[in-house]
Parts: structure tokens; C-alpha cells; sequence
């Protein structure tokens, strides 16, 4: 008998959304789960690793809420049977239960979007047993792209490198199931471990989006990592994966176990026999191969494999060897940490989230007043002796970065907010609004909650005629509400360094004024305004792109451009995600800094005329 450690089984979710939680029972045949103790004895199943997933209708603390809740299933299901299961944080954990016959019980969070943005949240995840974190899952998250969502990092952000370098001094192993190539890729650069596949399938085999491209796999196979293979039909066979795509009409194209060794060997061969293990998705997915119906299935897998040669040393590192020696190269790190003889973090590895402003802080209240929901979403008037600006922050990503700077610099007090945090209700003592990008559509609210109220926002100053700076996705927001069209991922995309042409109307502009008659801009163009309101002015095009600033009003201006963005900003755009649109990071950025004293020269001097707009309004305010 081989024993199995397989990577990836969705009992706490299914038990989530079947049972209440219960962990009761599991000690007898539960036909409605692919997964119950007996079954998993039939299977030879000695080790787990539990995922811990949420969906991502939750968001926020939510995710956060629901990991927590999944994580406590799993510590009671192992103290309901502790007969026959066993917790483990370390390949000798995992040994040791094996040799006392109990199945070795461990912990994978199934998505980035599960530390809502936080290394510490991240932390306490590895304190309670968690030993692998996938990066995302279907949707691209703040910090990192997904292979099912659209792409709008070119893989891992600079905080999303921060997540891996904190994983790998916490003992986390990287999981890069779910993430997009260019996302695996900067991950393998930036990991000083060996990182997991926790369930995917080669890419080579079946062109789904979840599987691994080849390069990858050899990336990881020469960084002694391990690629554990999903048993998901579509993942594993190309006539199963075109009827799903082709919306599942007629009958399915029958899946087996042969289908699920191609896959095995296929990695074997690219990535060698130390690099490849099995990670099956049960309870996680609707269907599996015939033969492969539960966790009772692995023997037939083996079976097969043994039929093509296989000898018993390889079977056995695919089944369980290949993934403990993963861990173990964590495991040291992940004991440090608990002990406390880690390396320390980074400093700004432990900055807050949410930093408070001091109106928001429980001291600033009036005794006896609850620091409630309104409280903390409303602005307060801190300081009335100063215009206030309202800066909404789309993606942690997509930030400020100087153009704070600039308008504190021109005395103006800045409100910064995450859209994901919460927006005020009202602009009521606001003298300026600024929206700053974030690679979403206006009406994604699928994806981003906080976009109805920003849209609130946006008709409010429109209506107001309030100073407002609407950049990328804000731009493209006081289009939307106003009555044009915004269509993604529409039309040529411009990179880097864009020649951006005022129109008559622009060069006259009291901010756009600033470009003078051209002036180049930092573009990184996704989706289009092909359609500005009836009301708008046009202000400046590019030579690919038409509407790339107009005004609504006498004050309320939407930018496609980056203003905010200079040249060394462009460093942290992935070379190889650019290389496949034809361009090169390099010459972009060298191309950035010979036009880099222009851009910053014009895109100071509409800060200037937008802080002086917010300066006159503030004026009139007081006056009235």
C-alpha cells in the first residue's frame, strides 16, 4: 500500500454549505460528498491538506470570517476523530501520523483575497496551521492576476512580492494554482522556496486557463517544487474542456483515468518525477473521471500508471514523497516562526490596513457618541480652515503616488479613502473630488461593491459642478454617469510615454492648460471612452485614442492618462506580459525618461490649476 498526500479536498466548504459545519458523521458513507473517513481509508489517503476557500460574493472581513470558520472545521473534524485523523504543520507531523496509521490533517487557504490585504491576517492564518496560501483564485485580487480574470498587473504587484517574501519567512509554501502564467512567473522569481501547484493540470494537454504552461512547469521542477495534478474533467481532457466552453449541450465527452496519467506523466516528463503529485479537487467540483468518483479512486490511478511503467520509487514520490520534501524545505521556517526565533518582519510588513484618520479614531469622539457605521464613512470637517479634497484610491495598486504630494504641497487637506474600505455618502464639505484608476469597468460592481457609490459620488459633482479629477477608471466613471460609453478592453492600447494633443478648448483649459499645445503623459490604456456626454467638452486626444481628457462644466474633468505616473513607474510592468502586446519594458522606460522633466513639468502644473480651482471654491464656501 502507497499511502496518498493529496493537495487539495473542499470538505470544509462543502460541509459549509451542506451540513451546517458538522463534523459529525463523517465516520460513515455521506453519498451526498466525495468525501467520508471510510472512503478516504478504501483510498489510502494518508495525508490532507484541508482547503480552506471562500466565495467571492463575500468580500472584505467577510473573507476573512469565513477562512476563520472553515479553519475551525477543520481543527474539530481532527478532534472528533482523533482515532483515525491527525493534525499536522511539518512533513515529521505528517510522517508520524502516517506511521500511526491516522490520516495526516493540514491546512491550504484557497486564495489571496482571504487576507484582505493583510500580512498580519496572513500571519495569524499560519499560526492556527495553515501551510500553503494560494495567491488568488478566479478573480485577479489587488495584488496579483488570476488565469481566469482579466489581467490588469502583469502578475504580482510590489505588495503582492511583499506576500510571497512574508510567506517565505512565515513558512507558508506559495500555491500557484488559480494564478495567471505571468503571475507564476514573477512568483518563481521572487520565492527563496520551493512553491506548490496545489491542483492544476498541463496547459500542453488541455488549453484550459487553470492548467500550467510547460515553461512553468520547468521553472518549478528546477526550483524542486511540486505540480499536484486536479482529477477536474475539464482540466484533463480538451474534448471535455470545448463542451464546456461551448456551453455543455449534448452529452459529455467521457473523461477516465488514463486522461487524469496523461497529465501525471506529461509533468513528469517536463518537469521531472520528483516535481509532480496529485491534488484531486474532490468536493470542490461537480464531476470526476469515471474511476475516479471519490477518495476512495486513487488506487486506480496507480494502478494505471504501474500498467505504464511506472516503477514503485516513482509512484511513491508521486504519491506522497515529492510533497513532503516540499514541505520540508518550509518546514524549518514555519517552526522558527512559531517559536519566535523568525527573522523579524519587515517594518512595513506590519503597518495597518486601515489607517484611521483622526477624525475617525474612537478619542476624537464626543463622550457617550458610538463610533458607528455613518461616523466612520462621513467626512467630519476636520479642519475648516483648510479646502478638503476627497481622493478615492480604486486599487491599493493604482494609488496616489505624487500627486498627494503636490496638492499638500498647494495646502490642501486630503480625505484618502479605499473604495474597498467604504466611500462618504455625500460630498457635503468637500471642495474637490479626485478618482484614481483601477483596472475595473464603471458598472463592475461584481467585482468592486464600493463602484455604486462612487457613482453616487461622480453625479453629485457633476451636478455640483465640484473641481474633480476623474483618472483611468475615474475618468471613465464621470463618462459613464454622464451619459457616454466606456467599452472594455476596446480598441489599440498605448503604453508607456503618450503624446497627448490638447484641443483648442484644452490649451485654453484652466488645467489641461498646462500640457500647452502637446505634452506627454504615462498611458496604460485598457478600456475606452468611445463615446463623451452630450455635454462635454473635448480636451485633449492621442494619436490612437480620441477622447483622452474632456470636461464636464466648468470644473469636473475626466483623464484616460496617468498624470500621477511618471517613468520609473513604469519598472514594475512585467517584461514578459509587455513582450506579448510587442513592447519592451526596457524601451518603454528608456523612452519614458527622455520626455520624463515634460511630464513632470505638465503634470504639476494641472495640479496647480486644479488646486487653485478647489481653493476658489473653498472660498466661496466660507463667503456664503
Amino acid at each position: 500500500m502507497i499511502p496518498v498526500i493529496d493537495g487539495h479536498n473542499d470538505l470544509a466548504w462543502a460541509s459549509r454549505e451542506k451540513r451546517g459545519y458538522s463534523a459529525l458523521g463523517l465516520d460513515g458513507n455521506v453519498p451526498d460528498l466525495h468525501t467520508d473517513l471510510p472512503r478516504l481509508a478504501a483510498g489510502d489517503v494518508g495525508g490532507q491538506f484541508w482547503s480552506v476557500w471562500v466565495d467571492p460574493e463575500l468580500t472584505g472581513a467577510e473573507q476573512v470570517t469565513a477562512t476563520l470558520e472553515q479553519i475551525d472545521f477543520v481543527h474539530r473534524l481532527v478532534a472528533a476523530y482523533p482515532e483515525r485523523l491527525r493534525f499536522a504543520r511539518t512533513a515529521a507531523d505528517a510522517r508520524a501520523a502516517i506511521g500511526e496509521g491516522k490520516l495526516a490533517s493540514l491546512i491550504g487557504v484557497e486564495g489571496g483575497a482571504q487576507i484582505d490585504n493583510s500580512l498580519a491576517v496572513l500571519r495569524q492564518y499560519a499560526r492556527l496551521g495553515a501551510r500553503y496560501m494560494t495567491l488568488t483564485w478566479s478573480r485577479t485580487i489587488e495584488w496579483a492576476d488570476s488565469a481566469t480574470d482579466e489581467e490588469r498587473h502583469g502578475g504580482l504587484t510590489a505588495f503582492g512580492e511583499d506576500v510571497v517574501r512574508e510567506m517565505n519567512r512565515i513558512g507558508m509554501l506559495v500555491d500557484l494554482a488559480h494564478v495567471a502564467p505571468c503571475t507564476m512567473r514573477d512568483a518563481l522569481r521572487v520565492s527563496t522556496r520551493p512553491v506548490v501547484v496545489s491542483h492544476s493540470g498541463a496547459l500542453a494537454l488541455t488549453d484550459h486557463p487553470r492548467n500550467v504552461p510547460d515553461d512553468v512547469l520547468r521553472g518549478i521542477g528546477e526550483g524542486d517544487g511540486v505540480v499536484m495534478v486536479a482529477f477536474v474533467p475539464s482540466f484533463v481532457n480538451q474534448a471535455r474542456r470545448d463542451w464546456v466552453a461551448a456551453g455543455e449541450v449534448g452529452r459529455a465527452p467521457a473523461v477516465g483515468v488514463t486522461d487524469v496519467a496523461d497529465h501525471v506523466e506529461h509533468i513528469a516528463r517536463v518537469a521531472g518525477h520528483h516535481a509532480v503529485g496529485l491534488g484531486a479537487d474532490y468536493d470542490g467540483t461537480d464531476s470526476m473521471p469515471d474511476g475516479l468518483g471519490d477518495v476512495s479512486c486513487y488506487p486506480a490511478l496507480l494502478d494505471e500508471l504501474r500498467r505504464r511503467g511506472w516503477s514503485e520509487p516513482h509512484l511513491e514520490d508521486l504519491a506522497y514523497r515529492n510533497v513532503l520534501r516540499v514541505m520540508e524545505a518550509s518546514d524549518a521556517d514555519h517552526l522558527a516562526f512559531m517559536d519566535g526565533t523568525a527573522p523579524a518582519p519587515a517594518e512595513a510588513h506590519l503597518a495597518p490596513v486601515r489607517q484611521l484618520a483622526p477624525s475617525q479614531t474612537l478619542s476624537a469622539l464626543p463622550k457617550g457618541e458610538p463610533a458607528d457605521a455613518a461616523s466612520a464613512a462621513d467626512p467630519a470637517a476636520p479642519d475648516a480652515s483648510s479646502p478638503r479634497v476627497l481622493v478615492v484610491i480604486n486599487s491599493v495598486d493604482s494609488g496616489p503616488r505624487r500627486l498627494t504630494g503636490w496638492l499638500e504641497e498647494e495646502d490642501l487637506n486630503l480625505d484618502v479613502r479605499v473604495g474597498a474600505e467604504g466611500l462618504p455618502s455625500t460630498l457635503d464639505g468637500y471642495d474637490g473630488l479626485v478618482m484614481l484608476g483601477g483596472g475595473l469597468m464603471p458598472d463592475e460592481d461584481n467585482k468592486a461593491p464600493w463602484l455604486a457609490q462612487e457613482r453616487v459620488l461622480a453625479s453629485e459633482a457633476i451636478a455640483a459642478d465640484l473641481p474633480t479629477l476623474g483618472i483611468c477608471l475615474g475618468g471613465q466613471l464621470l463618462a459613464h454617469v454622464g451619459g457616454g460609453e466606456v467599452r472594455a478592453k476596446f480598441g489599440p492600447k498605448e503604453r508607456g510615454a503618450t503624446a497627448i494633443l490638447t484641443s483648442e478648448a484644452g490649451a485654453a483649459d484652466a488645467v489641461l492648460g498646462a500640457l500647452g499645445a502637446s505634452a506627454h503623459m504615462i498611458e496604460n490604456h485598457q478600456d475606452m471612452i468611445t463615446a463623451l456626454p452630450a455635454e462635454a467638452v473635448l480636451l485633449g486626444s492621442s494619436a490612437e485614442v480620441a477622447n483622452q481628457a474632456f470636461r464636464l462644466g466648468k470644473h469636473v474633468r475626466g483623464l484616460q492618462f496617468h498624470p500621477e505616473a511618471c517613468a520609473e513607474d513604469l519598472l514594475r510592468w512585467d517584461d514578459a506580459a509587455l513582450a506579448g502586446e510587442g513592447h519592451s519594458l526596457q524601451g518603454l522606460v528608456e523612452t519614458a525618461r527622455t520626455v520624463d522633466e515634460e511630464n513632470t513639468t505638465a503634470s504639476r502644473g494641472m495640479a496647480s490649476g486644479f488646486a487653485a480651482e478647489v481653493r476658489q471654491r473653498f472660498a466661496g464656501r466660507k463667503e456664503a
